[in-house]
């Protein structure tokens, strides 16, 4: 059932991505569901086109987002794209294996800022499927071009 739910969270981003818009905030907190069990990506107020984010002096490049969920390009105060969606949505896939959301235990600040921007993730959950974890890493890997 998590791979289902999961599967139309992805979809729903696709739709976002394939519409050539970059959600630019995307998280636990954004994807509800409705009483009729319809998966909903909400917060569509930061969902920029995808043209207007590739201008390194566009106003758009603000950092804005739940820190856990961004990407280290974004940290890095780089352009939102829709890479920087696919490694919001390897935290959420981690938040699905684990049951809490990343780095629960953890201060949001500028040590965990850093901490991402040096490669760190999440620790791999116990008996988690190993096409569950491949799929993950790649989503969240630290160069954005490597991403699916």
């Amino acid at each position: 059932e998590k791979l289902q739910l999961l599967k139309r969270i992805i979809l729903g981003l696709k739709v976002i991505h394939e519409s050539n818009l970059t959600h630019g905030d995307f998280h636990d907190g954004n994807i509800l569901m409705s009483d009729n069990y319809e998966l909903l990506i909400i917060d569509l107020g930061l969902c920029k086109p995808i043209s207007d984010l590739q201008d390194s002096d566009n106003k758009f490049n603000e950092v804005y987002g739940v820190l856990p969920y961004m990407a280290p390009e974004i940290l890095r105060k780089k352009p939102y794209t829709p890479a920087s969606d696919i490694y919001s949505f390897s935290m959420i896939m981690w938040e699905f294996a684990s049951g809490i959301p990343p780095f629960n235990r953890k201060a949001h600040d500028h040590h965990l800022t850093l901490s991402i921007c040096k490669g760190e993730r999440p620790g791999i959950i116990k008996n988690t499927p190993r096409c569950y974890i491949d799929l993950m890493k790649k989503c969240w890997d630290s160069d954005p071009s490597k991403r699916p």
